[in-house]
This record gives C-alpha cells, structure tokens and sequence, in this order.
C-alpha cells in the first residue's frame, strides 16, 4: 500500500500541481454502490441506463469525488490532511472503462488557518468531466 506524504504546511507553494490517474472498473462501480448504498439503476442497470442519454451505466458522481479524497489525502497535502471542504460541477459523465486524471493545483494558502484551497479538475482524455475546489486544513 502506498504511504501518503508527509509535507509540513510551509513545503506547499501556490501554483503547485497533483494529479493521479485511474482505471474506473465496473467492479468499481459495483463496490461503489455497495458501499454507498446508491443503487439507482442509472449507475447499476444497463438495460435500464440503456434508455437514458447516455446509452450505458454512468460512474457516480461522488466516486470522482472519492477520486479527489484520494489526491488529498495521499498527495497535497497527504497524512496531514484534514479535508474540509469539496465543491464540485459535474460536466459530463464517466463510464466504466474509462481512464481519468484527478489533478489539484493549489490555488490559495492561508497562513492563519493552515488551509490549502486546490482548484480540482478531472478530465478523460481532453474533455473536461469535473470542476471544483477542496478546502484542506494541514495538520
């Protein structure tokens, strides 16, 4: 298992970047859904995501979201994290199978209150699926 990184709040520069990749399985997808207990048939049932716009099941939402703990909590800041605050647009939907990169730029740092405001961007390819901001305070 990979150790999160251990930064003190000082290490960090505005403008820095993070950003991780993932593989998104229907396994994924499953556990998601077990885990969370959002089994609405737009993300667990083909034949019914089928009659939707968008042809097949669609990743949730708050799996990305799940995407962007990760980036915090192991990266920027990592073990010091204290995730605070996660605001997110969703643009466009991820589908199983798809590969997308999580990235974080730190955006703001607040000396007072040891927080981090990282401006959150997941894309597929060139296409932008997320837009967001996470607060993290830096223990």
């Amino acid at each position: 298992m990979n150790q999160a990184a251990d930064r003190t709040f000082e290490s960090f520069v505005v403008g820095e970047t993070c950003a991780l990749t993932r593989t998104i399985s229907a396994g994924d997808v499953s556990t998601f859904a077990q885990l969370s207990g959002d089994n609405n048939p737009l993300h667990t049932d083909a034949e019914y995501a089928a009659t939707t716009q968008f042809n097949k099941p669609v990743v949730h939402g708050m799996f990305l979201g799940a995407l962007v703990s990760q980036l915090v909590g192991m990266h920027i800041p990592g073990k010091r994290c204290l995730l605070m605050q996660e605001s997110l647009v969703f643009k466009l939907p991820a589908f199983a199978g798809d590969t997308v990169q999580v990235e974080g730029v730190i955006a703001h740092k607040s000396e007072a209150g040891r927080i981090l405001s990282l401006d959150i961007t997941i894309r597929r390819d060139t296409d932008i699926l997320v837009q967001g901001t996470v607060y993290t305070k830096v223990l």
